[in-house]
């Protein structure tokens, strides 16, 4: 007897398919009506544009693959979160606390990330920081330099 484990990857014509990620939809729900401390919260894919979580506890949180444009991020804690390839354009930042999060293949375009201590993020890179608005409050690992907005 074969037995098929299709759960999180998919079998195809003797192929590993990975599902696109699903966020818990109550987490999103969250999100969107504002009750927002959501620590190691699985929002994975979730359209969290234009949302607010200024000031709240997401550490640990998954963001990958999320479109969170727009969104009002600053002061909040996403210490060892996740945003590999999430939509960042346009989003606040600034004075949010980054430490161990890891924003590989994110877009920053226009991103805010004024103030905010970027020296412990894992997978940060020149042209993130150059798309992205910072200042001269805005710390970035050594070799890699702020681009500043006024």
């Amino acid at each position: 007897m074969l037995r098929l484990a299709l759960s999180p990857a998919l079998l195809l014509f003797g192929c590993a398919v990975q599902a696109a990620p699903v966020a818990d939809p109550s987490a999103v729900a969250r999100i969107h009506a504002g009750i927002v401390d959501c620590p190691a919260c699985n929002l994975q894919g979730a359209d969290l544009s234009n949302t607010c979580v200024k000031g709240r506890d997401l550490h640990s949180a998954d963001f990958d693959g999320a479109n969170a444009t727009l969104m009002c991020m600053s002061y909040a804690n996403f210490s060892g979160a996740t945003f590999r390839g999430t939509d960042l354009s346009g989003a606040n930042l600034a004075f949010a606390d980054l430490d161990g999060a890891d924003i590989t293949g994110a877009t920053m375009t226009i991103t805010s990330i004024k103030g905010t201590d970027l020296t412990k993020v894992k997978g940060l890179t020149q042209t993130q920081l150059d798309a992205a608005c910072g200042d001269t409050h805005t710390t970035v690992p050594a070799g890699l330099a702020v681009h500043t907005c006024s």
